[in-house]
C-alpha cells in the first residue's frame, strides 16, 4: 500500500457557480430553440455555452434527450417519465452521476465477511471490510432512487466513514487519497424482487419487482478496492448501453 496522499480539496464555491448556469441553461434547452420530440436536435447556441455539456447531461438524466455518438443529442420526449435515466460509456460517467445525485448514510460497519458477502466481493473469508448503507435520490426528490451497500477494504475505512460528505465518486476519493488506479469497472444487473428490508427502504410492496446494479472497481493486479450493490425499484431508473459493431 503506498503512503497516504492528501486528497485533492473540494471548493463549493466554485462548483455551484457552472451548477447554477446549467439549472439556468437546461429549461432553454428543454423548452426552446430548434424543435419538439421525436428527433430533433437541442440547439448548442445559448448564451452560457460552457456549462451546456452539463444541461444536457441533466436533460438525459430526465429521459427528455439520447445522447448517441455521431448524431449529437436527440429529443426523445417532452415532459420527464419519473425514472432516473443512467446511460453510461466510461468510467467518468459514473462519476457524474454520483455527482448529480446525493447519498444519505444509513449505517457504517466492519465487517469480517464470509459465505455469500465473500463471493461477493471476491474476498477470502474472514478478511475485514467495511460496509456503508446508504440511500441515493435526486436533488429536490424524497423517494430514493435507489438503497446502496459500498463495499471497501478494511484499509480504506477513513474513506468509508465519509461517504456522504464528498460530491464525487468513491472510487475517486480511492485514487486521491491512496495514489491507486482503477484500471477497469465490471458491471452485472440482474433482477430480483423486494425483501422486507428493501421494502421498507424503498417504500414499495414486499415483493415489488427490483433491479440490481452490481460494480466492481478493480486496480490492474484484478484486486477489488471498491464494489458497490445497487438496488432500484421499479419505475424509478432505467439504464441505457449502446453497442457498437465493430470492424
Amino acid at each position: 500500500m503506498k503512503a497516504a496522499v492528501r486528497p485533492a480539496s473540494v471548493r463549493p464555491s466554485a462548483a455551484e457557480g457552472p451548477r447554477r448556469s446549467w439549472t439556468r441553461c437546461a429549461p432553454t434547452l428543454r423548452t426552446g430553440g430548434s424543435g419538439s420530440a421525436n428527433g430533433c436536435r437541442p440547439s448548442r447556441s445559448c448564451a452560457c455555452a460552457s456549462p451546456v455539456r452539463e444541461a444536457l447531461r441533466r436533460l438525459q438524466d430526465l429521459g427528455l434527450i439520447a445522447r448517441r455518438q455521431g448524431s449529437g443529442s436527440v429529443v426523445t420526449a417532452a415532459r420527464p417519465d419519473g425514472r432516473f435515466h443512467n446511460t453510461l460509456s466510461s468510467l467518468a460517467e459514473i462519476g457524474q452521476y454520483a455527482s448529480s445525485t446525493r447519498l444519505e448514510v444509513l449505517a457504517v460497519e466492519k465487517i469480517l465477511v464470509e459465505g455469500r458477502t465473500a463471493e461477493l466481493l471476491r474476498s477470502q473469508p474472514d478478511t475485514p471490510w467495511v460496509r456503508v448503507v446508504a440511500l441515493r435520490r435526486q436533488p429536490g426528490e424524497r423517494t430514493p432512487l435507489c438503497y446502496t451497500e459500498v463495499f471497501l477494504p478494511a484499509a480504506f475505512d477513513d474513506v468509508a466513514q465519509a461517504i456522504g460528505t464528498f460530491p464525487v465518486a468513491v472510487y475517486a476519493v480511492l485514487e486521491s487519497r491512496y495514489g491507486l488506479r482503477i484500471a477497469e469497472v465490471v458491471q452485472s444487473i440482474e433482477a430480483t424482487s423486494a425483501d422486507a428490508n428493501l421494502a421498507s427502504r424503498l417504500s414499495v410492496e414486499v415483493g415489488t419487482p427490483i433491479l440490481v446494479v452490481i460494480r466492481h472497481y478493480l486496480d490492474a493486479e484484478g484486486n477489488a478496492l471498491e464494489v458497490a450493490v445497487s438496488s432500484h425499484a421499479a419505475g424509478r431508473y432505467r439504464y441505457e448501453m449502446t453497442l457498437q459493431r465493430s470492424g
